[in-house]
């Protein structure tokens, strides 16, 4: 069966940027690395070329040089960098679509006569400007570098990104992600599978439904023998620490093993990790997590990458078992676990049953294997405990929320916390009787799903692709 058809779920982000065309409104688009940025552009350019529109798509990773903008544009070089970047702009009848601005940005600024970023920027907003000022068609741009954006909005790039619509790209919902591989012949738990180890990435979903066709695996299988050496992936994320610093590379395989607070990053490094850090932020490689004034911890978003950064032997680190890995990093209990990491203050919400639950800024999340029960989540705050049973197969039945109690009784007698919360979540929601819902509110446990999940992803503002 050909692959050809990989593009769901996006109907209203393209609407959206199609509105925005229509207004002649310039738009940002940005996202994590493989969620869709380019194949949504080439979408948008496919239905603008159609229509017999005038468009310019530009690759920023592609432009070496300012002479390449100066081919694109069929212009004859003429004296600097500014001059390539003015070619483009007056191009006033075509649609601009630049896929990774950022990477043109930091491209520019080595030439003169810029002479860094800040100064690329200021040039591109007089630019943009002034073709909307002569009434040019939109200016289309995306980027994966999530810290670079989200400083450039607040901080000395902002005038410039005040001249954009911003329209942020997330991960595919989990349904999208089995429908898709519905779609493509794979059968419904193998699907269920795709949905829950690609995080809703388009690009790894597309990767694991191919290699479980071609060599008729289980997807879980699938993915690790991408990520494993001379894998599909494995070669992309290869190329990708190819283009960081060897002090970048070693902090983001700390983060991974766990090792993600300032001070113990700074203790296996030997150097202060600060510039390094904000570098991986700024391109959207890892999330700073600020608790509180003292206490902030890093994640790394794309868990199919923290996967491969585990199986990988680094000496002093070692190598992580398949076992580990998909425990700690893939799959939907992984998942949840750094959602749970992300919150910064308390959250307020209703479960499933319409009963009140809060949820802190948690000291530590973890799993927990005891000698008889294994616990999905535990979240500490001072000397209480918030318990998870985590359910994505289907929808969870009243034995789910027996399992709950039982384990978190057993936790609380092995380790001496106080209980404070015990929550059930599943993914697809519930079968129970009006009996057994009752019941579970006497009880005092609290029910999530999908709708609860993204509300709480939404508070903390961080995408993790429920």
């Amino acid at each position: 069966m050909a692959l050809n058809t990989y593009f769901v779920d996006r109907e209203e982000e393209i609407s959206t940027i199609l509105g925005f065309i229509k207004a002649r409104a310039n738009v940002l688009i940005y996202g994590l690395r493989g969620i869709g940025k380019t194949t949504l552009l080439e979408k948008v350019h496919d239905i603008l070329i159609h229509e017999g529109r005038k468009v310019l798509y530009i690759d920023g990773y592609e432009i070496l040089s300012p002479e390449d903008l100066f081919v694109i544009s069929r212009r004859t070089p003429i004296m600097d960098a500014r001059d390539s970047v003015r070619c483009i702009f007056e191009m006033l009848d075509h649609v601009i679509i630049i896929d990774e601005f950022t990477s043109l940005i930091q491209m520019l600024a080595r030439y003169r006569p810029f002479g860094n970023v800040e100064d690329v920027v200021k040039y591109i907003r007089s630019q943009t400007q002034l073709r909307r000022k002569r009434g040019g068609e939109s200016i289309i741009i995306s980027s994966s570098a999530l810290g670079f954006i989200k400083r450039a909005t607040m901080k000395y790039f902002a005038p410039l990104f005040r001249e954009f619509k911003l329209l942020f790209i997330g991960p595919m919902s989990f349904e999208a992600i089995y429908e898709l591989a519905i779609k493509h012949g794979i059968k419904e738990e193998e699907a269920r599978e795709i949905a829950e180890l690609s995080t809703g990435n388009p690009f790894y979903a597309r990767k694991i439904i191919e290699q479980v066709i071609a060599q008729g695996i289980s997807p879980r299988e699938a993915l690790f023998k991408l990520i494993e050496s001379k894998g599909d992936l494995d070669i992309y994320f290869t190329a990708l620490m190819e283009n960081l610093q060897a002090e970048e590379r070693y902090i983001l395989h700390l983060i991974a093993r766990g090792r993600n607070r300032f001070y113990e990053i700074e203790e296996k490094l030997y150097k202060d990790p600060s510039p390094y850090l904000k570098r991986l932020e700024d391109n959207g490689l890892v999330l700073k997590i600020k608790k509180t004034r003292k206490f902030s911890q890093y994640i790394i978003p794309d868990k199919v990458f923290q996967a491969w950064l585990l199986s990988q032997e680094i000496p002093s680190l070692g190598k992580i078992s398949r076992e580990a890995i998909y425990v700690s990093s893939l799959g939907f209990e992984a998942l949840v676990r750094e959602l749970l990491r992300s919150i910064t203050s308390v959250i307020k919400i209703r479960d499933w049953l319409g009963q009140s639950l809060e949820l802190p800024p948690f000291r530590a999340v973890y799993n927990v294997s005891g000698h008889d029960y294994e616990i999905d989540a535990v979240g500490l705050r001072n000397n209480e405990a918030y318990v998870f049973e985590i359910h994505f197969w289907g929808k969870a039945r009243y034995n789910k929320v027996l399992q709950l109690i039982k384990n978190a009784e057993l936790f609380a007698k092995d380790y001496g916390k106080r209980i404070k919360e015990k929550v059930l979540i599943s993914y697809f929601g519930y079968e129970l009787t009006n009996k057994e819902k009752e019941k579970i509110k006497e009880q005092g446990i609290k029910l999530l799903t999908s709708k609860e999940l993204r509300e709480i992803q939404k508070k903390t503002g961080v995408k993790l692709g429920f």
